[in-house]
């Protein structure tokens, strides 16, 4: 029976220290990894004392979820502020969802194979690997939340056309012609825009201000530098809490735009100015 309960006490324990982990993970709460220790184990002693516990049925599922609140509390950095509290009631709420889709998959998975009793080390692997798709979903999930946060809807302006497609921002896209930005755009809408002046531009033909329309630059990339064709035009880049930004810049298509949420490259030099 000992050996019961020490078995019962440090599954409980791990599975209460890798789910506050992911909570805290998911929410990006910051804090120390014996905080987090202590609190499962306090849930582990709760998981072995709660069959012993003799209450109605609506006072037991209270306590469990008053535990639940305490073990994030105590694995939680100090609150000072509302805004704290609101985090720390998205923890809260983040850790009972993973509980319970973990306890829901782990159950409805093990039942239908082992109706009696599932092995230990099944259950471990089992949370093992629901907890290794979890962490990949969310590095997926972030990634994705900071592409979108980065694009930003475009017109460009040509001609007396103008066309309306997504922008994302490049930090690391600092390449520039004689002072001018150089965007990059998806093959598609490069030749939707430049495809009649590609044949018969040529290279002094200069716009309505007297500047060149069209130019070339090296470029460096992986395989080695290559020359580009280069087309001048005007864009504006709606940045919410920011005003419309128009700046004139340098257009060249890049077969590495395709397939990609966004249509056009956007220079580091359109925000920074």
């Amino acid at each position: 029976m000992v050996v019961y309960i020490e078995y019962a006490f440090l599954e409980n324990t791990l599975f209460d220290f890798a789910l506050l982990n992911l909570s805290f993970l998911l929410c990006k709460t910051k804090t120390a990894w014996w905080k987090i220790l202590i609190s499962a184990c306090i849930g582990g002693v709760f998981a072995v004392v709660f069959p012993l516990i003799l209450l109605p049925n609506a006072l037991l599922i209270f306590l469990k979820i008053a535990v639940g609140f305490l073990l994030c509390l105590l694995a939680f950095p100090r609150i000072k502020n509302r805004k704290e509290w609101g985090r720390y009631a998205l923890n809260v709420g983040v850790f009972f969802f993973l509980t319970f889709v973990y306890g829901g998959a782990l159950t409805a998975l093990f039942s239908a194979i082992f109706p009696q009793k599932t092995p230990i080390f099944l259950v471990v692997l089992g949370f093992a690997l629901l907890s290794l798709l979890t962490l990949v979903l969310v590095k997926k999930l972030y990634q994705k939340r900071k592409l979108f946060q980065g694009i930003y809807s475009c017109e460009i302006l040509y001609k007396q056309r103008s066309f309306s497609l997504l922008g994302y921002l490049d930090s690391g896209n600092l390449a520039s012609k004689n002072g001018v930005p150089v965007c990059f755009l998806s093959p598609a809408v490069f030749y939707d825009i430049f495809g009649e002046e590609i044949l018969f531009q040529t290279e002094e033909e200069k716009d309505e201000d007297g500047g060149q329309v069209r130019d070339e630059m090296v470029i460096a990339t992986m395989s080695g530098e290559r020359k580009v064709q280069l087309f001048r035009a005007r864009i504006k880049v709606k940045i919410p809490s920011m005003e419309s930004r128009e700046i004139e810049v340098y257009f060249t298509p890049s077969k590495h735009m395709l397939n990609r949420e966004y249509q056009v490259l956007l220079n580091v030099g359109i925000i920074k100015g």
